[in-house]
C-alpha cells in the first residue's frame, strides 16, 4: 500500500510540473525578444493571462501533496528547466539565419 502513495505522491510532482513548465512557456512565448514562435506575439497578453492559473494550480496540486516549501520548489523547478533551455533552443534554430539590426 505504500507503494502506491508513493506513486500517486509522484505523479502528482510530475503533473505539477508539467503544469509548471507549460507557464513558463506561456510567459517565454509571450517575451517581445522570443523569435521561437512569431505568432504567438500577437498573442501576448492572453499567453501572459494563461500562464498566472497555471502556476496557480500547479503551486495549490503541489502544496497540496507536499506542504508549500517543496511545493513551491516543484514548481519553480518546472519552470526554470524551460526558462533555461528555449532561449537555447530559440538561439540553435535560428543558427545560420541573418540577425536583424
Amino acid at each position: 500500500m505504500a507503494s502506491m502513495e508513493i506513486v500517486s505522491m509522484l505523479n502528482c510532482a510530475l503533473a505539477s510540473a508539467f503544469t509548471a513548465a507549460l507557464a513558463a512557456l506561456c510567459l517565454y512565448l509571450a517575451a517581445p525578444r522570443q523569435r521561437l514562435w512569431p505568432a504567438a506575439l500577437g498573442r501576448a497578453k492572453f499567453l501572459r493571462w494563461l500562464s498566472v492559473p497555471l502556476a496557480t494550480g500547479a503551486l495549490a496540486a503541489a502544496t497540496e501533496d507536499y506542504g508549500i516549501g517543496p511545493g513551491l520548489g516543484i514548481v519553480l523547478g518546472g519552470m526554470a528547466v524551460v526558462w533555461l533551455a528555449l532561449p537555447h533552443v530559440d538561439l540553435w534554430l535560428q543558427r545560420g539565419k541573418p540577425q536583424k539590426a
